[in-house]
C-alpha cells in the first residue's frame, strides 16, 4: 500500500468513522507534496477523482456509512456467502518497504456455518495493532462480537515471514488450532533453524550473481535481523493437497513462489495465498533456494488453479485487490512471466551474471531504479526465469570460462543457447 492510498484511507476513516468534517480539507493539503514527490508513480487524475468523490459524498453514522457498504471500515470487508460462511477481509500492516510504499498483507477471518472462527493468515511479527483494529471492526461495526482470544483456527496459506509472524502474539492470546502444509510445517515449527540454512543459502546466491562485495555484506546484515527471536510454534494440523479441513474447506496445493502454498476453497470463494495477485505478479525464487520453488512448479500450479477454480464467484489473495476470475488472472500471469522470458533472452547475446542480467532488465528494459530490497527481489526474480530458461526450456547454457571464483562459490555467467 503506497504513501498516497494511505492518506487517502486515513481520510475517509476520518470523514466516515470519527466524523471528522476537516479530513478532505486536509487531504487536499497533504496531496500536492505526495504528489510532488511520487508523481512519476503515480496516476494524480485517478487521486483527484477520488479526493472529489470523497468529498461529495455526506458524513453519516457508522451504523449506516456509506463508506462501509462501498469500502468497508479501515478497509475491513465483509463477504456473505451463499454457502453461509461469511468471510471478513483484514488487511494488517507487515513492513516498511521504502519511502514509496509500504507492505501489507491482506489476512481473512472465516467465520463457520456451525459458528467455527478461522483466521487465514497472521501477518508479520508487526501486524499485531493492525489485526487488532481489524477485529475490533469486525466485532464492533459488523457485529460480530468476538476478539482475538476467540480465534479457534488459524491457516497459513505458506511460510513466509509476512503470513506466518504473527503467530507470537496471536498465540499468547489465544489457544487456536494451527493449520499448515505438509511441505512448510517444519519451518513454521523449526524457524531460527531455517533462519539460518536460509542465510547460507542466500549467501551463496548472492555470491554466484556477481554482485559486488559491498552490497552483499549489506544485505546479509539485515536478513534475518527482525526474526531472530521469533521462536516457531509446532504445528497441530499439517495439511495435504485434496484435503478438507475445519467445516469442509478445500485444500488446493499450489507450489512455486513458497513450497507449501496452499489455496483454500470456502464455498464458492477461493483464497488463493500468494499463488495469484491482481496487480503484480507473484514473486518467484529460484528452486536452488527449495525444491518447491521454481518457475517450473509455478505454472503447473497456475494450471492447477484453473482447473480446481471451477464454479469459484471469487477469489481473494493476500495482497492486493480481489479477483473476480481467477482462471483469466492466471493465464494473464503465465503470460507475463512467457514476455519476461522473451525479454531476457533478447539480453543475453554476450556471457552475463545474473546481477548484470537483472540491471538490464530492470532499469533499461522497464525503466525502474532498482535499489535496496528490491535489488535482491530482482536478482531472485530473473534467477527464476533463467533457471527455467536453462532446465525446461533449453534456451540458455552457463558460459563460465572466464568465471572469477569468490569464497568457493564461482560467479556464473549466462548467455543465449539459441
Amino acid at each position: 500500500m503506497d504513501k498516497i492510498e494511505q492518506a487517502l484511507y486515513r481520510a475517509e476513516y476520518a470523514k466516515f468513522v470519527a466524523g471528522d468534517g476537516g479530513a478532505v480539507a486536509r487531504l487536499e493539503e497533504e496531496l500536492p507534496e505526495l504528489f510532488r514527490k511520487f508523481w512519476l508513480r503515480v496516476d494524480i487524475p485517478s487521486v483527484r477523482r477520488r479526493t472529489r468523490s470523497l468529498a461529495e459524498l455526506p458524513p453519516a453514522p457508522p451504523v449506516d456509512a456509506h463508506y462501509m457498504t462501498t469500502f468497508g471500515v479501515r478497509g475491513v470487508v465483509r463477504y456473505p456467502l451463499t454457502s453461509g460462511e461469511t468471510v471478513y477481509k483484514i488487511p494488517v500492516f507487515s513492513f516498511a518497504m521504502n519511502d514509496w510504499k509500504d507492505h501489507w498483507t491482506t489476512t481473512y477471518l472465516v467465520v463457520g456455518r456451525k459458528g467455527s472462527l478461522t483466521l487465514i493468515d497472521a501477518g508479520s511479527h508487526l501486524s499485531e495493532d493492525s489485526l487488532r483494529e481489524g477485529l475490533a471492526v469486525v466485532s464492533g461495526y459488523y457485529g460480530e462480537r468476538l476478539s482475538m482470544a476467540d480465534i479457534d483456527n488459524v491457516v497459513i496459506t505458506h511460510a513466509h515471514f509476512d503470513h506466518f509472524g504473527g503467530l507470537r502474539y496471536l498465540m499468547a492470546q489465544a489457544q487456536p488450532r494451527l493449520w499448515v502444509h505438509q511441505w512448510d510445517a517444519h519451518t513454521v515449527a523449526e524457524f531460527p533453524r531455517e533462519v539460518l540454512k536460509g542465510r547460507e543459502q542466500i549467501l551463496r546466491f548472492l555470491q554466484q550473481s556477481g554482485m559486488p562485495d559491498k552490497e552483499i555484506a549489506g544485505f546479509m546484515e539485515l536478513h534475518g535481523a527482525y526474526k531472530q527471536d521469533f521462536p516457531g510454534y509446532a504445528v497441530t494440523d499439517p495439511f495435504e493437497d485434496g484435503q478438507r479441513i475445519i467445516e469442509e474447506f478445500e485444500v488446493v496445493h499450489t507450489p512455486g513462489h513458497c513450497p507449501g502454498l496452499s489455496c483454500l476453497r470456502v464455498g464458492d470463494v477461493m483464497m488463493l495465498g500468494d499463488h495469484v495477485l491482481n496487480d503484480v505478479s507473484p514473486h518467484q525464487f529460484p528452486k536452488i533456494y527449495t525444491s518447491g520453488s521454481g518457475l517450473l512448479n509455478y505454472f503447473n500450479s497456475l494450471v492447477k488453479i484453473c482447473a480446481r477454480s471451477e464454479k469459484v464467484r471469487l477469489g481473494l489473495p493476500s495482497h492486493y485487490g480481489d479477483i473476480p476470475d481467477v482462471e483469466a488472472r492466471a493465464m494473464q500471469i503465465m503470460a507475463e512471466h512467457n514476455q519476461r522470458i522473451a525479454d531476457i533472452i533478447k539480453d543475453l547475446d554476450r556471457p552475463k551474471t545474473l546481477y548484470e542480467v537483472s540491471n538490464d532488465y530492470y532499469e533499461y528494459r522497464r525503466g525502474r531504479e532498482i535499489r535496496g530490497y528490491d535489488s535482491l527481489l530482482a536478482l531472485e526474480e530473473i534467477g527464476a526465469h533463467l533457471e527455467y530458461m536453462i532446465e525446461t526450456l533449453g534456451i540458455v547454457r552457463v558460459d563460465n570460462h572466464a568465471a572469477a571464483a569468490r569464497d568457493g562459490a564461482e560467479v556464473v555467467r549466462y548467455v543465449a543457447a539459441l
